[in-house]
């Protein structure tokens, strides 16, 4: 075969590979979502000593740490009981897994059998046992892989433990429905005599959500300080803050809770804060920086006034005109004919 006509087949072969591989991303994406979307969520029933026990367990886990206390609450609902007897081998190394488990009553052995010079050898105990309030097994919520070690009962053992398809459906969906809400809290938003929702189309609004950040404010935090310059808008996830002014007395001007928002007008420019914002309780933010609004979506004002859905408009209209007499106009509205 000629060198370029092998080449042109190896461009083409390599170019198909990708495409299929991008495909079955796209495909396993399309699948997984369909998952989350279609669990139903369970809830087993369990003393509140057991919740506190799982809660405890989970919390400072790695996994778990960006869950919400929203979340931990849905997914210790999910934990179902499992009993092992002496003895009993609860993983096995190098078998694929799919739960995650907390420690109620027993203790259990960890063991890895070690490779030597390809051929397996004994099993050696390593770490100390698992005892009550012990966790172990979270990589198995994450993806199917081998497990790392052996963990067996040293004594009868009460376990809680939950499935990879219960934590994916469970945070899978509570983030669909928390999206969901800050795109309504965005719509609402109203920034001079404009409302949001009625200036930006959905697309704008759901790169904006996906901008938003969160951060918790304790009770009596200054969260803005009236008369100093920010860059930063609120919106309250939970919580309530009260609202003030040096001009006024020393009573709050008005008290703002879940839903409501504050800094708006910190997307236009630099502005100087025209009250003191202060957390009344534990405070649950979502904040928007200015410099991210503007990477996304440019300037607020131009939004605002509508000169940027003309200029879009204006270009689309060009587009349509090209293409009927055979130009092709560029994204700055001139034509390459």
């Amino acid at each position: 075969m000629h060198p370029c006509r092998h080449d042109v087949l190896m461009e083409k072969y390599t170019q198909f590979l990708i495409l299929s591989h991008e495909s079955l991303v796209k495909r396993a994406a399309v699948m997984e979502t369909t998952a989350v979307k279609d669990y139903v969520m369970k809830s087993i029933s369990k003393s509140d000593d057991v919740k506190r026990l799982i809660h405890n367990a989970i919390k400072g886990n790695t996994l778990f740490k960006a869950c919400s206390e929203e979340e931990l609450v849905l997914l210790i609902e999910a934990f179902e009981s499992a009993d092992f007897q002496s003895g009993d081998t609860v993983i096995k190394q190098g078998d694929e897994g799919a739960h995650f488990y907390v420690v109620e009553a027993g203790s259990l052995d960890i063991t890895v059998r070690m490779e030597n010079d390809g051929e397996s050898s004994n099993e050696v105990h390593v770490g100390v046992p698992y005892i009550p309030g012990s966790a172990f097994g979270e990589l198995a919520l994450m993806y199917g892989s081998p497990r790392a070690a052996t963990i067996r009962a040293k004594e009868d053992c009460k376990l809680w433990c939950i499935d990879r398809k219960a934590f994916r459906g469970i945070t899978g969906q509570h983030k669909i429905k928390q999206s969901e809400r800050h795109v309504e809290f965005l719509r609402k938003v109203k920034i001079g005599e404009k409302v949001l929702g009625d200036v930006l189309n959905t697309s704008d609004i759901d790169a904006m959500s996906l901008a938003l950040q969160k951060d918790t404010f304790k009770k009596g935090n200054v969260i803005v300080r009236e008369g100093e310059r920010g860059d930063i808008f609120y919106l309250i996830e939970s919580g309530s803050v009260d609202v003030f002014k040096k001009e006024s007395s020393d009573k709050p001007l008005a008290t703002l809770t879940t839903g409501q928002f504050f800094g708006e007008r910190a997307l236009l420019n630099e502005d100087v804060r025209q009250a003191t914002c202060i957390a009344t309780s534990e405070v649950q933010c979502l904040f928007l920086m200015r410099q991210d609004f503007n990477l996304m979506l440019g300037d607020l004002q131009d939004l605002l006034d509508g000169t940027v859905r003309q200029d879009d408009e204006t270009i689309a209209e060009l587009k349509k005109t090209s293409a009927a007499d055979g130009t092709s106009a560029t994204d700055d509205g001139t034509s390459d004919k």
